[in-house]
């Protein structure tokens, strides 16, 4: 259940990362409420929300920095993988290889964590 809370964490925390870019906090401050304004906003908070929660599960059964390399990892690679499928940025070779030695790496933890 741990490495499925890791997993869902790294993917609202790439949700959160993503409404960031597309909230628009000035017109919020400046009190101009509309669907395009909200939305993004409070998606920024369900999924922080969410992502602290099943970080929070996860650092209870999985020991904390190996728990902290696979998040932080996994939610750059499922950036990578947003940008290239979704927002059909570039990508290169040699990206594609460091984001394979990131995926050896959590092999890596997952395989020499204690259990």
């Amino acid at each position: 259940m741990a490495w499925i809370a890791l997993f869902l964490a790294a993917a609202c925390q790439t949700v959160w990362t993503y409404s960031l870019k597309y909230a628009d906090f000035n017109a919020l401050a400046s009190f101009r409420f509309s669907l395009a304004v909200v939305v993004p906003v409070l998606i920024n908070i369900v999924s922080g929300l969410a992502n602290v929660f099943f970080l929070n599960i996860a650092f209870k059964q999985v020991p904390l920095t190996t728990a902290f390399g696979i998040w932080t990892a996994g939610t750059l690679v499922f950036i990578k993988l947003a940008d290239v499928f979704f927002l059909k940025a570039p990508w290169s070779v040699a990206e594609l290889f460091f984001v394979g030695l990131l995926a050896v790496a959590i092999i890596g933890l997952k395989l020499s964590a204690p259990n």
